[in-house]
């Protein structure tokens, strides 16, 4: 859970902001998005981007895997998640793109965080399912599948878009209607 919250952003605006993006990087009509480039991008498009790889050793909190300092634009990535990633583990590859959803939800859109004073915030106004949402939107988009005759299965999505099966699935849910209802019913 976040300590923190925002003004809600819908799936649907995310879809259309994961398609800007790939646009702007070159990945509008491929599936495979590699990551580590996409990390080299980020320093040549955005000024005040950086990202830092760092050993194991030195990872101060042994229960996560990346983070994003939203005023310094840094994304810290632990080693083996940034390996993993590179040899094309799903579930590192999409840790890396949730910590650049972080970076440019906050730091370039500029959606602007407020600190928490109950637990009672919709999913929608929260920093970790806007991150979570953009990140699938973005490994997985929604304007190729849709392009097939039959949506594709999940263990497909995953082979072509490089996520684990649990974002494959999970992305599958959303693609077909899982979450519409609720941000309609988000007030």
């Amino acid at each position: 859970m976040s300590k923190y919250y925002s003004e809600a952003v819908s799936r649907e605006d995310m879809r259309e902001l994961a398609y800007l993006i790939r646009k702007e990087f070159g990945y509008e009509n491929v599936w495979w998005i590699p990551v580590e480039k996409l990390l080299d991008q980020m320093c040549d498009v955005f000024d005040d981007f950086s990202y830092e790889i760092v050993s194991d050793e030195e990872w101060d909190d042994p229960l996560s895997h990346a983070d994003t300092d939203i005023f310094a634009g840094t994304i810290r990535i632990r080693e083996s998640v940034y390996e993993k990633a590179c040899n094309g583990i799903g579930r590192d590859r999409m840790t890396i793109v949730h910590e650049i959803a972080h970076y440019i939800l906050i730091c370039d859109i500029g959606l602007r965080l407020y600190s928490r004073s109950n637990g009672n915030v919709k999913c929608f106004n929260d920093p970790e399912w806007q991150a979570k949402c953009l990140a699938g939107e973005i490994l997985v988009p929604y304007y190729k599948i849709i392009q097939y005759r039959r949506i594709p299965t999940a263990q497909r999505i995953k082979n072509l878009c490089g996520v684990s099966g649990d974002a494959a699935e999970y992305q599958l849910k959303c693609i077909k209607g899982g979450e519409a209802s609720e941000y309609r019913n988000r007030k």
